[in-house]
């Protein structure tokens, strides 16, 4: 591991923002497991690894019709700290080991036999795009660690620090180039970031007194509890007293929204604001946990809960930075009767129902880049969940200016008047006869042969061509 050797004190403006509340939620509650767990860890994709009579299994909350599945015993394996994906699989970070989930199998890791010790806390960093994974860091006793892939699998690459880390609190934190990591010890907080180059370098926070807490999510928002106050950091480093003496603070780098229990009661921040909670039973002193949508995971004698501060809600349809050509729809799948608003580039878009969607045309939009805005609300006290999808259209294509040059880049080898292929691709007509054939082929993968996949954009041209009539 390359890093800095230096420790330069970083400096913050403080700003006195006080509360911001922005009104009342009342989150929606529900059980998702009747049986005390002794372990409760949210998964990225919305599961849970629970304990059930000794037993680990993962749960789905947003499917109570099914039974949880078994993974393995849970003697051996501890306080479970994290699960991060790796390599189509999980990776299970707990006081007992490590661990790798696939398919529902548990079996051990080798990663432990490079640390020195148990593991106490551990965080999973986004990357600078919001991208692929980020930097994985444990913290044992003794030493921090960033967990790199390489082809045997994860290894822990060690951070030298003379500090004890028996009691330290592991955060994920806001910099300017990116998402870091705070170390919370007795006496400090060190931050620990890769520059632009990659070389990994720490630094100690200069704040007015050392916290009792931190905390961080997904939203890069970085939480700090001094002298019982609550203040938090964004990418401008600087420090805002938000004006509540907290109890506990509850973050999660898989949540975008932190809960905080205060002497004034429960707030949720979303989206930048502070929201009083209504409705929700569970003390500073609960065991607790927040899932990736924010819910939160209360353990009990009872079993366990779920507070959800948005409904689920989930809209099936063109990826993110999709390529559209014909029209498309966009599909909302939500439970109940919400109230549903839509919009392209803040022009409001009809909603249809049977099933419940907004529909994209292209050719009444025109060539050009465009952003599609979801807002599914209800009346029950929860928040809108909102969801935005950025789209290209791509309409006008003709073969002389798109269709052709693809042929004589990819096809002309094998395909024109020369080539060793029966089939002639020289000329539209030709295309036209065989159309559905080549989409499909050069979709698939399958053509051109012997190299790489047309890009999403050069498919797109070639669907284009044809929905115009095949100009030439």
């Amino acid at each position: 591991m390359r890093r800095s050797g230096v420790m330069i004190p970083l400096l913050f403006s403080l700003v006195a923002c006080g509360g911001g509340e922005a009104g009342v939620v009342r989150p929606a509650e529900a059980s998702v497991l009747d049986v005390e767990s002794d372990n409760l860890v949210p998964l990225p994709d919305g599961r849970l690894i629970v304990e059930i009579d000794a037993r680990l299994s993962l749960l789905d909350p947003r499917r109570p019709d099914q039974e949880p599945i078994v993974i393995g015993p849970a003697a051996d394996v501890g306080e479970v700290h994290a699960a991060v994906p790796t390599r189509g699989a999980i990776l299970v970070l707990a006081s007992g080991g490590t661990f790798i989930l696939r398919d529902a199998a548990w079996v051990p890791s080798p990663l432990a036999e490079s640390l020195d010790g148990p593991i106490l806390d551990a965080v999973l960093l986004p990357t600078r795009t919001g991208r692929g994974l980020g930097d994985l860091w444990i913290a044992t006793a003794r030493s921090l660690y960033r967990v790199v892939e390489d082809a045997d699998g994860p290894r822990a690459m060690r951070l030298a620090l003379e500090d004890d880390l028996t009691m330290a609190e592991l955060a994920i934190a806001p910099r300017p180039e990116g998402p870091a990591l705070w170390v919370r010890l007795p006496d400090r907080v060190l931050e620990v970031w890769r520059d632009r180059t990659g070389v990994v370098r720490s630094a100690s926070l200069v704040l007015p007194s050392p916290p009792t807490a931190i905390g961080g999510d997904a939203s890069l928002t970085g939480w700090l509890v001094l002298d019982g106050r609550l203040y938090s950091m964004g990418a401008d480093r600087a420090l805002r007293d938000r004006g509540l003496s907290v109890e506990r603070l509850l973050t999660s780098p898989l949540s975008h929204e932190s809960w905080i229990w205060t002497d004034a009661g429960l707030y949720l921040h979303s989206q930048g604001r502070l929201h009083a909670v209504d409705g929700v039973d569970v003390a500073a002193s609960d065991r607790a946990a927040l899932g990736p949508s924010g819910a939160l995971f209360a353990v009990s004698a009872a079993g366990v809960r779920r507070f959800a501060p948005r409904r689920d809600v989930r809209v099936e349809g063109p990826a993110d930075a999709s390529l559209l050509v014909t029209p498309r729809d966009f599909v909302i799948l939500a439970e109940g009767s919400p109230e549903v608003e839509a919009s392209v580039d803040g022009q409001p878009l009809e909603v249809l129902t049977d099933p419940l969607r907004v529909s994209v045309n292209p050719g009444e939009l025109g060539d050009g880049s465009y952003v599609l805005d979801l807002r599914v609300s209800y009346d029950d006290g929860t928040l809108p969940v909102e969801e935005r999808r950025s789209f290209e259209v791509v309409t006008n294509a003709t073969w002389s200016e798109d269709v052709q040059p693809l042929y004589q880049g990819y096809c002309a080898s094998c395909h024109g008047p020369e080539g060793p292929a029966n089939t002639r691709l020289d000329a539209p007509s030709h295309w036209q006869d065989i159309y559905e054939l080549i989409l499909t082929n050069v979709v698939e993968g399958r053509m051109p042969l012997g190299r790489p996949p047309l890009s999403q954009r050069e498919v797109a041209l070639i669907e284009a061509w044809r929905v115009a009539g095949y100009p030439e």
